[in-house]
Parts: structure tokens; sequence; C-alpha cells
């Protein structure tokens, strides 16, 4: 490297020189030489520090951009893992939504059983009460009737029921 900085130093200062034999007096020369000496003297001093610094500028800047990539995969990997979470918790409230369904059926099953059922016994209770007030009405009125008639036949009670006793 020093070696084509030198060569690079020496082309140059010909270059510079062959326009001063044109005619005009510069001071080219001296100051480039000044220049290629400053710039030897400052790649001697400061160039190992340099090298080391870019070196590690360039390792901190790649070890920086690994943990980016393994940042961004461990990203991309948690996506992925809550994309399948979602899936199953959408699965699972489908799940939930159609077991729910079915329960709603079965208890509206049960509950139209039981209604009907109930239904069922209402009108048999009713159907024995009717029997009961017609048989109870029948009752009183055959009674009523029987008292009239007794009344006019001046019979007691107790020879009236002997005699329904001997008809029965």
């Amino acid at each position: 490297m020093k070696k084509l900085m030198l060569l690079g130093a020496v082309l140059s200062s010909f270059v510079f020189a062959s326009e001063a034999m044109g005619g005009g007096h510069t001071d080219i020369i001296p100051r480039t030489i000044n220049f290629l000496i400053f710039v030897a003297i400052l790649w001697y001093l400061v160039g190992d520090k340099a090298k080391r610094f870019f070196a590690e500028r360039k390792e901190r800047i790649a070890k920086r951009f690994q943990e980016i990539e393994e940042k961004l995969k461990e990203s991309k990997a948690k996506k992925e893992a809550l994309k399948a979470q979602v899936n199953e918790a959408k699965q699972m409230a489908h799940e939930i939504v159609e077991t729910a369904k079915k329960e709603a059926e079965l208890i509206e099953k049960k509950i139209k059983t039981q209604l009907e059922e109930e239904i069922a016994m209402l009108e048999r209770h009713f159907e024995e009460f009717k029997q009961n007030e017609i048989k109870k009405t029948k009752q009183e009125a055959v009674k009523e009737y029987m008292e009239e008639i007794f009344k006019e036949v001046h019979i007691t009670s107790e020879d009236a029921a002997k005699l329904v006793l001997k008809a029965a």
C-alpha cells in the first residue's frame, strides 16, 4: 500500500513538473513533496490505529447486522407462532359456537318435551276436574230432585236410602 501511494505521488509530481517546464515557475513540486511527506508521516503514525479502528468498526457493524438479522428471524418466528395461535383460537371459537348451538338445540328440545308433558298433564287434570264437576253437579241435581220428590211422598231419609240401596 505504501509503495502504491509513493508511486502515485511520484507520477503526480511528474505530471505537474511537465507543466512547470512550459515556462511558468510554480512551487507545485515542493508543495507536492511536502504533502506526500505529510501523508507518509501521518500514515506511519496513525495508519495502524486507523486500520484497527476501521476493522473494529467493520466488525461492530457486521455484529450489529447479525443481531438485527437474528431479531428479524425471531420476530418472523414469533409472527408465525402468533398466526398459528390466532388460527387455533379461531378454530376453537368456531367449535365453541357449534357446541353452543347444539346445546341450545338440545335444551330447546328438552324444554319442548317438558312443556308438552306438562300440557298433557294439565289437560288430564282438567278433564278429571271437569268430569268431577259434572258428576258433582249431576249428584246435586239428583239430590235436589229426590228431595223434592220425597217431600211430596213423605218418606223419611232412612226409608229413601233403603229404597235406593235395593234398586242399586
